[in-house]
C-alpha cells in the first residue's frame, strides 16, 4: 500500500538514501529527469517546497520506490516478489503500478512530475486545500461540506473517502476553514486535519 501526497516531511529518506545504495541511485535518476535535486528538497526543504504539489507528488513516488529498495536490501529479494497485490492511494496509485510492473521508474517520474505541475496550476487558479475529516459517516460528512458551503459561499465536498469515519473534503480555503471551525463543536467529528 502505497502512500499519497500529504505523506511528505523534511527530512524524508535521508537514512534510506546513506544506507541503501539502489535508494540514492533512485533520487539521482529522478533529479535528472526533473531537472533539480529532489533528495536535497526532500531532506533539507523547505518545507513549503516540499508541501507544494509539484514537488510532492514526484518526492513521494520517488521516495516509495526508495521504501521498495531498503526492503529489498533489507529482506531481499523475496520478500519483494512475495507481494500479491498492489496499491495506493491517489498519487500513491502509480507507486504502485511501478511496484506492479506496469510502468518504468523513470515513466513514473515523468507522469507525477506531469501531474503535479497540472494539480499545482490548478490550485494557483483559486484558493484551495483539503481537510481530514475522522468520526463522520459519509452522510455527515456531506451535511458538513453542504453547510460549509453555504456559510463560506465556496465550494468544498468530499474528495477521498479513506475509510469509514475518515473522508478528506476539498474546496476553497474559506470553505476548508469553516469545515475545521464547525466540524467538532456543531457536527460532532473527533477531529479535523487541515492538509499540506
Amino acid at each position: 500500500m502505497f502512500p499519497g501526497q500529504g505523506a511528505q516531511t523534511v527530512g524524508m529518506c535521508e537514512d534510506v538514501t546513506k544506507n541503501v545504495p539502489a535508494a540514492k541511485a533512485l533520487f539521482d535518476e529522478a533529479s535528472e529527469i526533473l531537472g533539480y535535486d529532489l533528495l536535497e528538497l526532500c531532506t533539507t526543504g523547505p518545507k513549503e517546497k516540499l508541501d507544494s504539489t509539484v514537488v510532492s507528488q514526484p518526492a513521494i513516488f520517488v521516495a516509495s520506490m526508495a521504501a521498495v529498495e531498503k526492503l529489498r536490501q533489507e529482506q531481499g529479494q523475496e520478500a519483494v516478489d512475495a507481494a500479491t497485490c498492489a496499491m495506493g492511494l491517489s498519487l500513491g496509485e502509480y507507486s504502485a503500478l511501478c511496484f506492479a510492473g506496469a510502468i518504468s521508474f523513470a515513466d513514473g517520474v515523468r507522469v507525477t512530475k506531469a501531474r503535479g505541475e497540472a494539480m499545482q496550476a490548478a490550485s494557483d487558479a483559486i484558493d484551495t486545500g483539503m481537510v481530514s475529516v475522522i468520526g463522520l459517516s459519509k452522510e455527515v460528512t456531506e451535511e458538513l461540506c453542504k453547510t460549509a458551503s453555504e456559510k463560506s459561499g465556496e465550494k468544498i465536498q468530499i474528495a477521498n473517502l479513506l475509510c469509514n469515519g475518515n473522508y478528506a473534503v476539498s474546496g476553497h480555503m474559506k470553505a476548508c476553514d469553516v469545515v475545521a471551525e464547525i466540524a467538532k463543536p456543531d457536527f460532532k467529528a473527533r477531529m479535523t486535519v487541515k492538509l499540506a
